[in-house]
């Protein structure tokens, strides 16, 4: 699996999937193109980037960066692959006037071209909602583990999608439901708390990530998680969900919303 990270935080992110087999990671940042001062200079002066990529790609990046006015002459260049886009939704109360109105672009553009089927599915991240789940850490540590967390939580979900579970009730999911957002539920509490806030779900999935002692030996396990499920369901909102053995002494759910909609 190809991985791209577009502008600083894109490239910080993108640098957390080295460590995982099966991805082959690329930078897009200004020590490999020049550096401009404005969005249109960038998109005027941008000259192709080819990385050796034949089948699909995940593009990484936060909006307001003035890098991405590249962004839409790169993804061009890939336009007959799978594209796949982890946004970063940053703190606008940080933000210049200019940066305010190029993460507006940016990201309704983006999601504008997922709903159109251009780019597969758009997974939205709010960092500070991320560090609830970091929970305290020094501050030296705080930002790499936001983003080596945000990063774990997307390669679990590539690896189940790919490996035999032990039990599942898996639905197809409609290509419309192509806005979405990651995180992670308490195991035991049913907590669960949302990289990003999606509107308007119609989708739910639960990956249930449970160690290998407790999926032997706990003769109410299936019942406790078919409670956790069916109190989940909602109105106009499907659910899947499956099961697979964790080496971990810990028991952990990650989980997937997912929206046909136009997120604000």
């Amino acid at each position: 699996m190809n991985i791209i990270g577009i502008g600083n935080t894109g490239c910080y992110i993108a640098q957390k999937f080295e460590q995982y087999k099966h991805f082959k990671v690329f930078k897009i940042n200004n020590d490999l193109i020049p550096e401009y001062k404005t969005p249109e200079e960038y998109e005027l002066k941008y000259e192709p980037v080819n990385f050796d990529i034949a089948d699909e790609l995940t593009v990484i990046l936060s909006g307001e960066e003035t890098i991405n006015g590249m962004l839409l002459r790169f993804l061009e260049q890939y336009k007959n692959l799978e594209i796949k886009v982890l946004y970063v939704k940053p703190d606008v109360k940080f933000l210049t006037y200019t940066q305010k109105a190029m993460e507006k672009v940016v990201y309704n553009v983006l999601q504008e071209y997922t709903r159109s089927a251009r780019i597969k599915f758009m997974s939205i991240v709010d960092l500070k909602l991320v560090s609830d789940i970091v929970g305290k850490v020094s501050l030296k540590e705080r930002q790499d583990k936001i983003y080596s967390t945000f990063a774990a939580s997307y390669y679990m979900k590539n690896m189940f999608e790919n490996i035999e579970s032990a039990y599942e009730k898996i639905i197809e999911t409609p290509p419309t439901y192509c806005i979405t957002s990651l995180g992670i539920m308490n195991f035991e509490s049913g907590e669960e708390t949302l990289f990003y806030p999606i509107d308007n779900v119609r989708e739910k999935v639960y990956y249930y990530y449970i160690n290998k002692e407790t999926l032997n030996d706990d003769t109410e396990l299936f019942e406790k998680i078919e409670e956790q499920i069916n109190n989940k369901f909602s109105e106009n909102v499907t659910i899947s969900f499956a099961i697979f053995e964790s080496p971990h002494s810990d028991s952990v759910v990650y989980i997937e919303h997912k929206s046909p909609y136009i997120q604000a």
